[in-house]
């Protein structure tokens, strides 16, 4: 019998493709992460690794180029992995950061959020935004991600720094240390690595489709450095082992995926062109990956284990 879900985490790390075996350019080369490589049947997360099966997971090598020449952009990625679109092909390049209005008109045609809300269900884009994010949007001076807009467009709100103190929504670094480290915030909540997975275990129980977006691994990428790159996926690694030690695969699958490469190759501060890792994670893991191989085969496989 194939297994359907009653939920759904989409956990979006921005920028990770697969590099090469170089610890000296590759933080996943060089990282500690024994929960990481066990989603990968004991390997890590390489160019070299095929699609793998483990005991609770598949990973799965994923197309971002999506057959159009040049370097996968982030704004045409996203907006592929929440729509099942090839969005780079209907708008003929590679585009971002922001999404253009052409992009935009996709996104409001119909997306992930919109269709896991369809009969009833629900939905949310569970990071908090501080205050200034939410008036920078409100006055137009800053356009939302494809990620954001399709929330928005879904009727959703996007939460803010209240939510972060009740525990409704989640920090962009997991652990809420950025809060108080870049934010200059005094009392909001600190979750340790485990305390952290276990927590996004419990927001995603509460809905049909949750969607947490993580953006500093694109930020490293760029900037660098290399150590900085090390313990933020050593820091994830512990933020899984916490949320699959609390994770019900019977009744939940998690999907990690990305939109592009550059964060697998500090040489230089550009995106690759690499494929990108997508990890699924439950018992309707191969009913999601039928025939997954580009972004594209995210919102059906997420929609077909939902039982849409």
């Amino acid at each position: 019998m194939t297994s359907t879900t009653t939920h759904v985490l989409l956990l979006f790390l921005d920028g990770i493709g697969l590099g090469d075996d170089d610890p000296a350019i590759n933080p996943f080369a060089a990282a500690h992460t024994p929960t990481l490589d066990a989603l990968a049947g004991g390997q890590r997360w390489l160019r070299s690794t095929a699609r793998t099966e483990s005991e609770r997971a598949l990973f799965i090598p994923t197309d971002p180029r999506l057959g159009i020449p040049g370097r996968p952009q982030s704004a045409t990625g996203q907006a592929a992995i929440l729509t099942g679109r090839n969005v780079p092909a209907e708008i003929g390049e590679h585009y971002g950061p922001r999404p253009t209005r052409e992009i935009r008109a996709i996104l409001d045609q119909d997306n992930l959020f919109k269709r896991a809300q369809a009969n009833g269900g629900s939905a949310a884009l569970i990071n908090a935004f501080p205050p200034r994010f939410h008036a920078a949007v409100a006055r137009g001076k800053r356009l939302p991600s494809s990620n954001q807009y399709a929330a928005l467009s879904a009727g959703l709100s996007l939460f803010t720094d209240k939510d972060i103190y009740s525990g409704a929504a989640m920090s962009p670094d997991w652990t809420g240390e950025g809060w108080r480290s870049d934010l200059g915030y005094t009392d909001t909540p600190l979750y340790g690595r485990a305390e952290a997975g276990a927590h996004l275990a419990q927001l995603a129980q509460q809905r049909r489709f949750t969607f947490f977006e993580h953006w500093v691994t694109d930020v490293i990428g760029h900037r660098g450095p290399l150590e900085q790159g090390i313990a933020l996926l050593e820091l994830f690694d512990g933020v899984m082992a916490g949320l699959l030690e609390a994770w019900d695969d019977e009744h939940g699958l998690i999907v990690i995926t990305s939109d592009h490469g550059n964060f697998e190759d500090l040489s230089h501060r550009h995106h690759t062109e690499n494929d990108v890792p997508t990890v699924v994670i439950g018992a309707a893991r191969h009913l999601f990956a039928e025939g997954l191989r580009d972004l594209s085969g995210i919102t059906p496989g997420v929609l077909r284990a939902l039982g849409s």
